[in-house]
């Protein structure tokens, strides 16, 4: 029994014939009458007396009520889909990396939100490298903002570009008005935060390996990104951070310089090949039309 059983049936009990019926619907009398046909058989009952009218079986009577109640929740569940369709509600579900959760991806989802009200915005914390795409690969989020390039094959990526390294030292620091080298890195105390990256501390210490001196060692290590500019103005060490929040511990009295070194610091949204639910097509059609306005195919952050 599907849709047109329920409908034409319904049609007939409202108008009480056939032919009214087919006029009701704007069909062939005959087209209803066979539809009628086919719901008896697979019902294996009689639903109408035929006779001057179509009068209900006791069958027949039985199965209005249900049948009502059947073509509301279809209605109901096609008003569902159209809702979410037409992004006037709906889910999504976004995975970030700890060091991106705020920067960028905040003026992201503020901005989708924005457009999108009716849709709610679920953000979870992602591994790096390529234990972080095994969220998409379930399909327990739809769009991961992950390092770039990524540490995974196969999956369609929305390159944002990179983020600028910036060395951020303790209030009244005496340091030269001048980029941040590899060797003004030995003798300080450092704070590890989550910026900038695993695959970029790798680099630095490959960098500072080539060039005879030694790895350089974190006095603190934080996964908590909130504590690191407190710490350097409290005078605990220095940090390598990305050039907004250096500007901002810049603005609460920090000494900031840039760094003289090329780390690997690409991000990018990624989402599976297959199709994506319209919510998630609306937050990355988001990030492309702020692409666009910036005058670039990237973002420098």
């Amino acid at each position: 029994m599907d849709r047109r059983h329920i409908t034409y049936f319904l049609a007939v009990v409202d108008a009480g014939s056939i032919s009214e019926a087919a006029r009701n619907l704007r069909l062939s009398q005959p087209s209803v009458s066979h539809t009628i046909h086919e719901l008896e058989t697979e019902l294996d009952c009689k639903l109408f007396t035929r006779g001057r009218g179509m009068s209900l079986t006791t069958s027949g009577r039985a199965l209005v009520g249900p049948c009502r109640a059947a073509l509301r929740a279809l209605d109901a569940a096609r008003w569902a889909i159209d809702e979410v369709s037409e992004l006037q509600s709906g889910e999504l579900d976004i995975g970030a990396v700890a060091n991106l959760t705020v920067d960028p991806l905040v003026k992201f989802v503020a901005r989708y939100r924005a457009e999108h009200s009716g849709i709610t915005v679920r953000m979870r914390n992602a591994h790096t490298g390529a234990r972080g795409f095994e969220g998409l690969a379930r399909g327990d989020i739809e769009v991961l903002l992950s390092e770039y390039p990524p540490a995974a094959a196969g999956y369609q990526a929305v390159p944002l570009g990179s983020r600028v390294s910036m060395v951020v030292l303790p209030p009244g620091t005496n340091f030269p008005d001048r980029p941040f080298r590899l060797d003004d890195m030995i003798g300080r105390q450092w704070i590890a935060g989550i910026f900038p990256g695993v695959s970029a501390r790798h680099m630095l210490n490959m960098q500072l390996s080539g060039r005879g001196l030694p790895n350089v060692e974190a006095a603190i290590e934080t996964v908590h990104r909130q504590q690191v500019v407190p710490l350097i103005l409290a005078g605990a060490g220095a940090s390598i951070l990305a050039a907004a929040e250096a500007e901002d511990a810049r603005a609460r009295g920090a000494v900031i310089r840039p760094f003289d070194v090329d780390l690997p610091s690409g991000h990018a949204f990624y989402h599976r090949s297959d199709e994506l639910s319209p919510a998630a097509k609306a937050f990355l059609g988001v990030v492309r039309d702020s692409l666009k306005e910036s005058g670039t195919t990237k973002f420098e952050y």
